[in-house]
């Protein structure tokens, strides 16, 4: 996985300023840990084994870091995370080409003319 996030900082790269937000709970979840920038955001679940070793080992963790225990506190902390870059404009500009953002669920398209609409809360 380590080598994954790499291959995607790099794509990153190339495409300009992009900043990574890694979500994760278990060991394996550690090494790509290691690989985030100071710019990216690590989200360990708290009382898994990642957030165990991302404590013991917190001078090694370079990106910053915000645990959640369950899916409510998730959604408030990744939309904490979000609406604080929407906020501070970063990956945002006003040229006319499309950025491709990659997901499980295959490329979206977003139209980087119009500015991001603030994250909302989804109520239960």
């Amino acid at each position: 996985q380590g080598l994954v996030i790499e291959r995607i900082q790099n794509s990153l790269a190339a495409a300009g300023k992009k900043k990574i937000i890694y979500l994760g709970d278990g060991n394996g979840d550690f090494c790509p840990s290691l690989r985030l920038k100071d710019s990216d955001y690590l989200m360990p679940r708290k009382d898994f084994p990642l957030c165990d070793l991302v404590s013991k080992n917190s001078n090694k963790i370079k990106a910053e870091v915000h645990g959640w225990r369950d899916g409510k506190e998730l959604e408030h902390v990744l939309l904490h995370v979000i609406n604080k870059e929407i906020g501070e404009g970063n990956n945002i500009n006003n040229s006319t080409q499309k950025v491709s953002v990659d997901c499980k669920m295959g490329p979206i398209a977003i139209d980087t003319r119009q500015p991001l609409p603030k994250a909302l809360s989804v109520p239960q």
